[in-house]
């Protein structure tokens, strides 16, 4: 082509396309996340395991020591509910860190992908779930407490 072809203008070269290239950092950042995303909700489950079995021990001592033994109904019912969370909590938190036999075809990596976030999706759940019964595990403890303090009592509810 000459000039003329182009319309009268003078020949100019197209800068060739240049994709923009990830920034090394995150492309690390991004690699490392999925990396340790499964040994992060497990560890986060070991803590939830290490935090429900200290609270249990310690409330249940503090229950026993108490003159909270000599009640009777629902007083009974509203007193275990920190511990019957607790325990719901620790099952939940167990159940993350019990290993499964996931069948896999190493040689495919969209079966691997599949694997790893159905195993991610499922341990992510467990671990909410979790979470939930020992957030709820602290709201009855705050209930309890405030039912043996005297400013509620189990009538209220």
């Amino acid at each position: 082509m000459n000039s003329e072809d182009s319309g009268g203008k003078g020949a100019e070269e197209e800068a060739p396309v240049r994709e923009a290239e990830p920034n090394p950092f995150w492309k690390q950042n991004a690699e490392k996340l999925v990396g340790e995303s499964i040994s992060s909700v497990e560890d986060t489950a070991k803590q939830f395991v290490i935090i429900t079995g200290l609270l249990e021990g310690i409330y249940f001592h503090a229950i026993t020591f108490s003159d909270v033994k000599s009640m009777e109904g629902v007083s009974v019912l509203i007193y275990a509910a920190p511990l019957i969370l607790w325990l719901i909590s620790l099952i939940f938190a167990v159940m993350v860190l019990v290993r499964k036999k996931y069948g896999i075809n190493i040689n495919s990596s969209r079966d691997s992908k599949e694997k790893f976030e159905k195993i991610l999706e499922g341990k992510s759940q467990l671990i909410r779930i979790s979470g939930l019964f020992l957030i709820l595990s602290f709201v009855a403890l705050t209930i309890v407490l405030l039912d043996y303090l005297g400013i509620i009592s189990y009538h209220t509810f």
